[in-house]
């Protein structure tokens, strides 16, 4: 719509507009590619901050994995 408006406002007023509206235009792309980008780390910690409780979603293991396991070799005596 941004680039609409430019055009219109150059057909009524002429070149002048586009001392303002380029420079407009620009800082507008500008912040929406940041905006896209910043966008991506947010969804990826969103969803692992959604998952970091379902059990289905969970590794099986972990730090103490196994440690209360008891032994299967154990000894014949």
């Amino acid at each position: 719509m941004e680039v609409v408006a430019l055009v219109v406002a150059y057909g009524y007023f002429g070149w002048a507009v586009l001392v303002i509206g380029t420079p407009a235009l620009v800082f507008t792309t500008g912040v929406l590619l940041a905006v896209r980008a910043s966008e991506a780390p947010r969804r990826k910690l969103q969803a692992h901050r959604a998952a970091r409780w379902d059990p289905e979603a969970a590794l099986p293991g972990g730090l103490m994995s196994g440690f209360f396991d008891p032994s299967k070799q154990r000894p014949q005596g």
